[in-house]
């Protein structure tokens, strides 16, 4: 059995309370590495983390190698605040228009995509991606994708010239169903040889997430992000718009998205999801 176990963090404020938890309880097994989703889904992949919270699009794409940690996600049961569109135009007025997209999450893109074309009948829409800044993104395409503290930041401050759809918002709207964006993604060749681990692990989660609740105010109140986010917002944000619970109605929005990504081509079909034994 392995002595550690490597665990992705990604470094946004919608993960901030969880690896608050884990670093007060100083778990003697646990590594952290820290990173933006892109990096983490390609370390997990790679075998060079053993687990993180990981961009829900990952799983279909490595459902062979890949277990799913239960109970526990990164989803939002309508407007999620930081997953974002911001577009110049009507929404409904981009067909034959290049957007642009962050290249941190797949997952983000490819819901755009989804309800670009499944619920507003856009069949020509061009995606590029973009590490440029919001703003400077926004002057040169007609629409902008951005996620996580970049469209918090974004959310607070929004350009005047420009509508702001919520991603989460516009799949409830369409579907009905909360959506999931990051799921813990376990490799499972690490499930093989580090099980015992992996079920301590799980259990520190139950215990960090008990905790969250009683003591969001005091996470929010000792978090990095108070540099640019007062901390009453922080607490809005992790207790009413971020989810952290894979509950049935979340495994629902989840099967739907893999669906309507299989149907559109972008996976390969859609899988059955495989968690680990509880």
């Amino acid at each position: 059995m392995s002595k550690m176990l490597r665990v992705g963090k990604i470094t946004y404020a919608n993960c901030t309370p969880i690896f608050d938890g884990l670093e007060h309880m100083n778990l003697p097994y646990v590594e952290i590495v820290t990173g933006v989703p892109s990096e983490l889904n390609q370390a997990l992949a790679n075998g060079e983390i053993d687990v993180c919270i990981s961009s829900s699009i990952e799983y279909p794409r490595h459902a062979d190698d890949y277990l799913i940690l239960p109970d526990f996600c990164i989803g939002s049961d309508g407007p999620v605040e930081s997953v974002l569109f911001f577009s110049q135009i009507p929404i409904e007025q981009l067909e034959g228009q290049e957007i642009l997209v962050t290249s941190e999450s797949a997952t983000s893109v490819i819901l755009l995509q989804i309800l670009l074309k499944k619920h507003f009948g856009l069949e020509n829409v061009s995606v590029r991606s973009t590490k440029l800044p919001f703003y400077e993104a926004l002057s040169e395409s007609k629409g902008v994708l951005v996620i996580g503290d970049t469209a918090l930041k974004a959310y607070l401050n929004k350009p005047t010239h420009a509508t702001c759809y919520d991603l989460g918002e516009l799949w409830k709207k369409y579907t009905g169903l909360p959506f999931v964006y990051a799921l813990w993604l376990v490799n499972k060749k690490s499930a093989r040889v580090s099980s015992e681990l992996l079920s301590q692990f799980v259990r520190a989660l139950h215990l960090v997430h008990q905790q969250m609740e009683k003591d969001i105010v005091g996470i929010a109140t000792r978090a990095i992000e108070r540099s640019w986010i007062p901390s009453d917002r922080l607490v809005q944000y992790w207790s009413q718009a971020i989810q952290y619970r894979l509950l049935p109605p979340f495994v629902s929005g989840l099967e739907r998205f893999y669906c309507d990504a299989a149907t559109l081509g972008y996976i390969e079909t859609k899988p059955k999801l495989q968690f680990i034994p509880e």
